[in-house]
């Protein structure tokens, strides 16, 4: 009984695997030859050496090139480009073969590059995108290139040469591009000067009217607790030379002089100084009565309370000069910030940096 039951079993696999290998389809793997290169974009004297694969021995390969006045191959596959144009890399094995196509050009190596602005005067925060050019104009040879900035603090720049002004400051933005390397001066300022540049030397006193406070608006270049015009004059000095930010300045005479002040109210002033050293400075200032103000450098008040005396009227003005010691300013070569503060209300004309 055990064995005819053994039979059946087996007659009954043998037939059912039988009947699975009918319903099987078995899969034709493609044959292919690889080359390591799927394309080739070469200058003319250039060579490449090309592979195919596989390597187990399965094909002997041949190459040869389409047409052998754009590039030649050897049998071993090392491409050498001779001149301009297209051609197809051909390489063979048994039945099979694969083409590299290969495009060929004159090697236009680049001379030199041109920046569209080598010079950038920017508000903090604000951007700017620095083009470059290239010379000659069709080089295609480009080498690897970068930029950076010689102070992130400042000013920081990406990959596509977008500016970002960071904090107030000069530093250089850098690219380099292979041995070829530029540098836009980069200047961030909440304020400019007013027709400046404001030049302190040794050279001469410098005389500063107090009408041409920076550019920059209010809260930045000045102060004015009320925001009208009392003159009535402003706008026909400062907007007829191109600023429309500091009417609330009362500015008498077409610039002649600043009235109308108040206590706490100032006015700053960009000067660059050629000569370092001591400075006296002076202030030309009117008023029937008394007042009083201080000046400021790079944000520090260093003369304390200056008194102006009673001049007999807001038309009769006077240098203020002493005490001389406390009005002495001593000034580092380069950029400073002067600002003029009113402590008490009178007329103010001009400044007038004198070098000791």
């Amino acid at each position: 009984m055990k064995t005819k039951f053994l039979k059946y079993s087996l007659c009954f696999l043998l037939i059912s695997y039988g009947t699975g290998c009918d319903d099987y389809n078995q899969k034709v793997i493609e044959e292919n030859i690889y080359v390591n290169r799927a394309e080739l974009s070469l200058f003319v004297g250039e060579t490449i050496q090309l592979t195919a694969s596989p390597t187990d021995g399965t094909y002997h390969y041949s190459w040869s090139s389409e047409d052998p006045t754009v590039a030649t191959v050897s049998s071993t596959g090392l491409v050498e480009v001779v001149g301009e144009g297209f051609t197809n890399i051909v390489v063979r094995g048994g039945d099979l073969s694969t083409k590299v196509p290969l495009t060929a050009v004159i090697r236009i190596p680049l001379e030199n590059v041109v920046v569209s602005e080598p010079l950038l005067e920017l508000l903090p925060g604000n951007k700017k995108t620095v083009l470059i050019s290239f010379i000659p104009e069709n080089a295609n040879d480009i080498p690897a290139y970068s930029w950076s900035s010689e102070n992130p603090d400042i000013a920081t720049v990406s990959e596509g040469g977008e500016i970002t002004a960071i904090d107030e400051g000069v530093t250089n933005i850098v690219y380099r591009i292979g041995e070829i390397e530029k540098k836009i001066v980069v200047d961030i300022a909440y304020t400019r000067p007013f027709k400046g540049p404001h030049i302190l030397s040794a050279a001469t006193p410098y005389e500063l009217p107090a009408a041409n406070f920076d550019l920059g608006g209010e809260g930045s270049a000045f102060h004015d607790s009320d925001a009208t015009d009392s003159s009535g004059q402003n706008g026909n000095y400062r907007v007829s030379n191109g600023d429309n930010n500091s009417t609330a300045v009362d500015i008498e005479g077409f610039g002649l002089n600043v009235g109308w002040t108040g206590p706490g109210e100032w006015l700053l002033y960009t000067v660059e100084v050629l000569n370092e050293g001591d400075y006296l400075v002076e202030a030309q200032v009117a008023v029937p009565g008394t007042g009083s103000f201080h000046i400021e450098v790079d944000g520090v008040n260093v003369t304390g309370t200056i008194g102006v005396p009673d001049t007999g009227g807001w038309g009769s003005f006077t240098w203020v000069s002493t005490p001389e010691d406390k009005l002495t300013l001593t000034l580092t070569e380069g950029r400073h910030k002067i600002k003029y503060y009113f402590e008490g209300g009178h007329n103010f004309r001009s400044l007038k940096f004198t070098k000791k």
